[in-house]
């Protein structure tokens, strides 16, 4: 009896952690552009869209490097969980339908920053997230896609993300290369899968010990 309680605890933690793990997972990529080409006062641009009707997506952009330039002025956020700073870190999510943070910046040699996003999908049309340079004055977003005006778009099928998955553009008439990115780190539970896994895990040993 007591053997049976014991793989009954290691089954139920198991299963715990496949499910925790796979129920929010976050991938991380590093994001560089080469911006030697533009100099001045820059607007970079963040957005993020709720395409599946279901708020179960975010994205924090963090470690950001401007080649010798750096942040300028005050955020502007839409969306009601939007918040940060280029000086610091950035966050948005799917809550409301159209998320977006912007801010000006002094043009540097390059731009960096480390992106982590998670990748969960209730199925119709994907999440996306975005991001643009724009004149300071927003007459024009640097792109050669001129519909959507962006340098990197990154749909949200919950399938797991990888740099191919990243839609990259150039913007030929401002002589800048497409964004360059790279797998940060393999795919991680987000924190709050984490809690939930290490108070399970403290349930399971609390329910073995009351059984011994």
């Amino acid at each position: 009896m007591r053997i049976n309680r014991i793989l009954i605890v290691i089954a139920l933690t198991i299963s715990l952690a496949s499910v925790m793990a796979v129920a929010a997972c976050a991938d991380s990529f590093d994001v560089s552009l080469n911006t030697s080409s533009l100099s001045g006062t820059q607007i970079l641009v963040f957005g993020f869209t709720d395409g599946d009707g279901v708020a179960d997506n975010s994205a924090t952009i963090t470690n950001f490097n401007f080649g010798g330039g750096a942040a300028q002025g005050s955020p502007t956020y839409f969306g009601t969980d939007t918040s940060g700073s280029l000086s610091s870190s950035v966050f948005l999510d799917d809550v409301d339908f159209s998320s977006l943070f912007y801010q000006s910046f002094t043009v540097g040699s390059s731009l960096s920053f480390l992106l982590n996003v998670t990748d969960n999908f209730a199925g119709g049309t994907p999440d996306a997230f975005a991001m643009s340079l724009c004149a300071a004055d927003f007459s024009q977003c640097y792109s050669d896609d001129f519909n959507s005006g962006a340098d990197l778009v990154l749909n949200i099928p919950g399938t797991a993300l990888t740099p191919s998955s990243f839609i990259l553009n150039p913007a030929s008439l401002q002589n800048l290369p497409a964004p360059v990115v790279t797998a940060a780190s393999s795919s991680v539970p987000e924190p709050s899968a984490a809690l939930l896994l290490c108070a399970g895990l403290a349930f399971f040993a609390l329910l073995f010990r009351a059984n011994k």
